[in-house]
């Protein structure tokens, strides 16, 4: 049987280094036994260095990216001009939902991955049917 995989958003990384986060428990308890089938996306490390370095300074930035060299359980997604040009149509086939562009660079990576379990707190990629947790964001 194939493992299930998940995918990794902002959020969850937020919540797992942040101790004032309202999910900060239930983030380690998942970072405590990922599956062995983990994604995320360059565009979410970006999204995600962006949030730390600018709410929480230098020194929160760097222990995500050095974080993030411990997670050898981690594929980090790479993003080309293919994967650009469907997220334009994933954008202009989701209008109305005020979705970003990570958001929908995600949704497309979900789709191709055929992950169907989001870790994060934006429920905004459940639009499609995937499983966001921890529940109650």
């Amino acid at each position: 049987m194939k493992a299930r995989a998940v995918f990794l958003d902002s959020g969850i990384f937020i919540a797992f280094l942040d101790r004032s986060d309202r999910f900060h428990a239930a983030a380690v308890e998942l970072f405590s036994d990922p599956p062995p089938r983990c994604h995320s996306s360059l565009a979410i490390v970006s999204e995600t260095y962006g949030w730390f370095l600018h709410r929480l300074g230098e020194e929160a930035a760097r222990t995500f990216r050095l974080a993030l060299s411990d997670f050898s359980w981690l594929t980090l997604e790479a993003i080309d001009s293919a994967h650009h040009e469907a997220v334009i149509t994933k954008l202009e086939s989701l209008r109305g939902h005020k979705l970003t562009y990570v958001d929908a660079s995600s949704l497309v990576f979900l789709s191709r991955l055929r992950i169907r379990e989001v870790w994060g707190t934006d429920r905004d990629l459940s639009l499609e049917g995937a499983r966001v947790v921890p529940t109650g964001a």
